[in-house]
């Protein structure tokens, strides 16, 4: 019983998150509108044509022997990367190149970690991934940040992009890309939603097992008991079921007093 309890909180809480998480359809390699009606996002004033928008970035939160360039809308070239969004070069030796995507592959997705919209990209082997956080910004400048290769997923690349422009909805002028390689900046943005999903999860399972062990082990309970407040649960859809049909029920106008 407590692993079932335990399966349907994690999924009513799945189905919250993926309900407060933004959605954005693709509509060009560097665009995309919001599904909830509120604009489109359109990076295309920070790319360069014919040239490379970032180029040469190093890694600030996971510092390793390479630096990162990428170009908004416009494939480039660059040492062994040819026909890329993104690539990756060594430091040292940059015959030592990996293509870290291409346009063709550009997805936008929810940034469940960092809330809002996130473009991914793949390789075109598809074994390299670069995710780009897509952070809305009214200061009016532009600033992109590379952070490096997550170290808990091999081969999948970070990066933060925060501008105007990541904003749904027209944005000022470009302020034009920033000169390489990129200041060290480390901003952290965290919506509403992701917030309750981190606090919702560890404190629903203190409350589980310390319920269960507690009941169990400590006040000697077995079976269906052994949940904490079973009771409240038990009850839990019938007093949903008339707080529904509560709702729903058509408004009766009937007088509380009686005729003399």
């Amino acid at each position: 019983m407590a692993k079932t309890s335990t399966f349907w909180l994690l999924f009513l809480m799945s189905l919250i998150c993926s309900t407060l998480a933004q959605y954005c359809t693709k509509t060009g390699p560097c665009s995309c509108t919001m599904d909830d009606g509120t604009g489109t996002i359109d990076l295309s004033p920070l790319g360069a044509q014919g040239g490379i928008a970032y180029e040469d970035y190093y890694a600030v939160l996971y510092p390793d022997a390479f630096t990162y360039s990428w170009n908004p809308c416009f494939s480039f070239s660059k040492s062994g990367c040819s026909g890329v969004a993104v690539c990756q070069v060594g430091q040292s030796d940059p015959s030592e190149a990996y293509d870290l995507g291409v346009h063709d592959n550009a997805d936008f997705q929810p940034d469940f970690t960092g809330g809002g919209i996130a473009l991914y990209y793949n390789s075109l082997s598809y074994e390299r991934t670069t995710k780009i956080s897509l952070i809305c910004s009214t200061s009016g400048t532009t600033t992109f940040t590379v952070d490096g290769e997550d170290p808990s997923y091999f081969n999948n690349y970070d990066f933060r992009l925060e501008s105007p422009y990541c904003c749904p909805q027209s944005g000022p002028g470009p302020t034009g890309p920033g000169p390489g390689p990129g200041p060290i900046v480390v901003t952290v943005d965290i919506s509403v939603g992701s917030i309750l999903c981190i606090v919702f999860f560890p404190t629903a399972f203190i409350y589980i097992v310390g319920g269960v062990l507690l009941n169990k082990y400590a006040r000697q309970k077995e079976g269906r008991d052994i949940i904490p407040n079973m009771e409240f649960w038990a009850s839990l859809p019938g007093l949903i079921k008339d707080g529904f049909l509560f709702a729903i029920s058509p408004i009766r106008k009937q007088s509380s007093y009686e005729q003399v």
